[in-house]
């Protein structure tokens, strides 16, 4: 127990939190169940694989400046790659019920995981293969893996909109958790696109990333829900590119690890809200009522899966 507080810390387990819109994102735009299979397979990536990423990025990193969730990160403890290991397979049990397609997503993101850290790979180590693996890893698996998990069955138009979206999303942020470890990254060897670009123009390409990810999601939920949805969603996008380019203006300035820090954790909030209010209304169309044991509504119908 002594040893397993050591290692707590290193998951940064309410940082994963950010993370949370893509999958919930995916398993909406899916129209399936929210069974309970579905929650979970959310803990199984939440609470299992991607605080076991953190984990076993650090195992290597060894940071000791801040990084995304821990601003002062405690000393790397004996065993704790050993323990990420076998943290990301111990989700490997929350994840069966999910069914086939989503324990794909799950070996797929942990493959990822591994590629991206590991010495041998060390995907995180150059500025395209840096930014390619946080769009596909973080960005389409991680969708896909909410997909997956709510409705199993063909993928469709909405899919590949959707998980672009969140690509384009998941890219449009990275260099948000990268701009306060740049001295340390440069040290390392590791060229982010933080490091090649500079900070301020690469929370712009960022920015970039965001208007277009912005636009094609405000697309969908008008599409997919209703108008004043799509509405809603490009407005938080705008606001999320503005706050971007503050930081951007000001990453020289003192305190820049808590304004990136609340910016994203901002952002988090508000697609969670969001998330949240379109599976919960209606109730039925998502098919809640029946999941609690509560009689259905004949009013209203189900939509097919």
């Amino acid at each position: 127990m002594r040893r397993l507080r050591l290692f707590l810390p290193h998951l940064r387990l309410p940082f994963q939190l950010t993370l949370a819109p893509i999958f919930l994102w995916g398993a909406l735009l899916s129209g399936g169940l929210w069974r309970w299979q579905t929650f979970a397979a959310f803990l199984s990536l939440h609470l299992f694989l991607y605080p076991a990423a953190t984990a076993f990025n650090s195992a290597y990193d060894k940071d000791e400046g801040p990084i995304g969730g821990l601003e002062a990160p405690p000393p790397v403890p004996e065993g704790l790659l050993t323990f990420s290991i076998a943290l990301g397979v111990a989700g490997v049990v929350l994840a069966v019920p999910a069914g086939g397609a989503f324990l794909l997503c799950y070996a797929l993101a942990a493959g990822w995981t591994a590629a991206y850290s590991h010495p041998s790979t060390r995907w995180k180590a150059g500025p395209v293969s840096s930014a390619l693996a946080i769009a596909l890893g973080q960005g389409v698996i991680g969708f896909a893996a909410g997909w997956a998990a709510a409705a199993p069955v063909a993928f469709n138009a909405a899919f590949a909109a959707g998980a672009a979206s969140a690509a384009l999303t998941a890219l449009g942020l990275y260099p948000l958790t990268q701009v306060f470890q740049v001295d340390e990254d440069r040290a390392r060897g590791d060229r982010t696109l933080a490091v090649t670009l500079g900070p301020a123009r690469a929370l712009r390409l960022g920015n970039l990333c965001l208007l277009a990810g912005g636009a094609v999601a405000a697309w969908l939920a008008g599409t997919c829900f209703r108008p004043g949805d799509g509405a809603a969603v490009g407005f938080a996008y705008l606001l999320l590119i503005a706050g971007q380019e503050q930081v951007a203006r000001t990453v020289s300035g003192a305190g820049l690890y808590r304004r990136a820090m609340w910016l994203l954790n901002a952002g988090t909030a508000g697609f969670l809200l969001f998330l949240v209010w379109e599976a919960l209304w209606p109730l039925q169309a998502r098919g809640l009522l029946q999941m609690i044991g509560l009689p259905p509504v004949t009013a209203m119908v189900a939509p097919e899966t």
